[in-house]
């Protein structure tokens, strides 16, 4: 159990650090962009109080993209904070409860990891797993940036536990609320429809189309219109990937090296041909999940499925905090545990092309030759996609290892 920690507690280790080094570096080149989010949310909470339409505020000096994505009857959760008034006070205690929220998802972890095992985590784990969840490289952008991806965390955390625990009503509430919030985590359906979770899949429906009724009821239909238009539609562009995606875009998805290898392809067609290369590997964890180990795999596969099959950012790799951190604490040794961590290494290198460029001019040196070697390299893939894949690898590979190539179809016992 010892040199399993030291695996997982390296990977916790090069996370966090690199969080810091995250913020730092915003902090010194860019300070302006800590709590950009938090104050497109402070506004709509203010042109909320005043009966206004905030998904047509903008922040003064912010490009006319930042604007509420957020269902209307959500801005009622940033209306205390506008109260306020400062944006500044207001961003203070929002960053401080979000702290809270992550913390909650720790002990929540924990607890889950301590149960399995039945062995009680040593403080440096549980120090380096609430520092990962909290500011890792990974979650440092939501906090600094001021947005609710902790909450997003936390309420699928809450989520997987109650299914874990048969409480499928509460795991349906938590799995409702978060793609009320975020839209792409509903397709965690898929797992619950492999779970036969019927309860879970009612409790979710029902509890996003309340939100949605209760928007109407308070607002009126012309903000959920404006929603729509807004925040939805945006959302299912595919300009981007046209001729292949720029090899600078921020996007963590497989649409990356389908639009490179097929540029001339309609650029609506590459959602279908992300779902084509995503499906067998799901398919194949999903033939079995008779026990605890298979669900986790199987778990693991459908969120990096759901990561990567949309336009995800970098920052949504939270998604994967469960069951990845138990997975870095109770997935036995071997190569599935190697590839494991490796992907979580590597998926913690938060880099693209125009970051290198960046760099080597700030270094006062642009070293043409290995620029020109690497740009079709990170154009292809960045170390996000590659550790991400890795991960679904190992789990691909820890299935294999345990059940073998083939099997007959087994109910869930």
């Amino acid at each position: 159990m010892e040199s399993r920690h030291r695996g997982a507690r390296a990977v916790l280790l090069v996370g966090i650090l690199l969080g810091v080094g995250n913020l730092l570096y915003v902090l010194a080149a860019s300070p302006v962009h800590v709590g950009i989010d938090y104050r497109v949310y402070h506004l709509a909470g203010s042109v909320a109080l005043e009966g206004g339409n905030f998904y047509r505020a903008v922040p003064e000096g912010l490009a006319g993209y930042f604007h509420y994505v957020y269902p209307p009857i959500t801005v009622f959760g940033f209306v205390p904070l506008a109260l306020l008034g400062s944006e500044t006070v207001g961003f203070a205690v929002h960053t401080v409860l979000t702290v809270l929220v992550g913390l909650a998802a720790v002990w929540l972890l924990v607890r889950y990891i301590e149960r399995v095992s039945d062995t009680r985590l040593p403080w440096l784990d549980r120090g380096l797993i609430a520092a990962f969840v909290v500011g890792s490289v990974h979650s440092m952008s939501s906090l600094f940036f001021g947005q609710v991806n902790h909450h997003l965390v936390a309420a699928l955390v809450v989520g997987f536990l109650a299914l874990d625990a048969d409480r499928e009503t509460l795991a349906g509430v938590a799995f409702g609320f978060a793609a009320f919030l975020k839209v792409f985590p509903a397709a965690v359906g898929l797992w619950l429809l492999r779970r036969r979770a019927w309860r879970a899949i009612a409790a979710a429906v029902s509890f996003a189309a309340a939100g949605f009724v209760a928007g109407i009821v308070v607002f009126g239909p012309d903000l959920t219109v404006a929603y729509v238009e807004r925040a939805l539609v945006p959302r299912l562009s595919t300009g981007e990937f046209a001729g292949g995606l720029d090899p600078g875009a921020t996007y963590l998805t497989i649409r990356r090296p389908i639009s490179v290898l097929l540029p001339t392809v309609d650029p609506a067609l590459y959602s279908v041909l992300a779902g084509l290369v995503l499906a067998p590997p799901v398919a194949y964890l999903y033939r079995t999940i008779e026990d605890r180990e298979d669900r986790l795999v199987s778990i693991m596969g459908t969120m990096v499925a759901i990561l990567l099959f949309f336009p995800s950012y970098p920052l949504y790799f939270v998604i994967l905090y469960f069951p990845l951190i138990p997975l870095l604490y109770l997935l036995a040794g071997g190569r599935p545990r190697q590839l494991l961590l490796a992907g979580a290494l590597v998926s913690s290198i938060a880099i693209r092309y125009d970051d290198l460029q960046t760099a080597f001019a700030l270094l006062g040196e642009t070293p043409e030759s290995l620029l020109t070697v690497l740009r079709p390299i990170l154009t292809f893939v960045t170390p996000g996609l590659l550790g991400t894949l890795l991960i679904l690898a190992a789990c691909l590979l820890q299935r294999r290892r345990k059940h073998g190539p083939q099997f007959r179809f087994r109910r869930l016992a």
